[in-house]
C-alpha cells in the first residue's frame, strides 16, 4: 500500500466501505443497548400481571380447586397514589418472586374494587378490625394465615419488609 508524504496510508474503496459498515453496526448496537437500558430503568411493571380481587367479599375467602387457600397476601393499591408509585417496581418484583416460590399474592385496585352486596365493604373492615379510613392508606397489605385474617400493614417500606420475610421463610405466621 502506498503512503502519502505525511505518512498516511492510502485506502481502497473496499476498506472505506468496510469501516463505514462497521461504524453503522456499532451505532445501531449502541442505540439498541441504550433503548434496552432505558426500558429496564423506567419500567415499573404492571399490576395486571397478577391475580386481582374484584369484590370486598372475596378478599378473605380465596379458593383454589374448590378449597380455601390457607396462606396468602393481599396488596391494596391506588394506581394514582404517589406512595404506591414509589414502591410499585419493588413490590411487583417481590410479588413475582413470591409467586415463583409458590406463595399466593392477590392485588386489589382500590379504585376498582366493588361491593357485591351492599355492606360487603363494612363487613370486610369489621373482619380485619379497621375503620373506613384504613382504605385511604395506600399502599397496604393484609396477610391471611390458617385461612383467617392475621395482620394489616401500611407503608411501602413495611410491606416490602414483610414480603422479603415471606420470601426468605422468616415470616412467622406462614411457618
Amino acid at each position: 500500500m502506498a503512503t502519502y508524504t505525511k505518512g498516511f496510508k492510502k485506502q481502497s474503496g473496499d476498506q472505506i466501505l468496510l469501516k463505514a459498515i462497521v461504524g453503522i453496526i456499532v451505532v445501531v448496537l449502541a442505540i439498541v443497548g441504550l433503548v434496552f437500558l432505558y426500558q429496564v430503568i423506567t419500567d415499573k411493571g404492571d399490576y395486571k400481571e397478577f391475580d386481582h380481587i374484584a369484590e370486598y367479599d372475596e378478599i378473605l375467602i380465596q379458593q383454589a380447586n374448590s378449597q380455601q387457600i390457607q396462606e396468602y397476601l393481599v396488596y391494596f393499591y391506588n394506581a394514582a397514589d404517589q406512595d404506591c408509585l414509589d414502591v410499585q417496581k419493588q413490590v411487583l418484583n417481590l410479588a413475582g418472586k413470591l409467586e415463583n416460590k409458590g406463595v399466593r399474592i392477590f392485588f386489589v385496585d382500590l379504585d376498582a374494587v366493588k361491593e357485591g352486596t351492599t355492606g360487603d365493604k363494612d363487613n370486610f373492615l369489621v373482619a380485619i378490625g379497621k375503620g373506613t379510613s384504613f382504605l385511604n392508606q395506600s399502599p397496604m397489605m393484609i396477610s391471611i394465615a390458617n385461612g383467617q385474617f392475621h395482620t394489616a400493614y401500611t407503608t411501602g417500606e413495611t410491606i416490602k419488609g414483610i414480603m422479603n420475610d415471606v420470601l426468605s421463610g422468616t415470616y412467622e405466621p406462614f411457618n
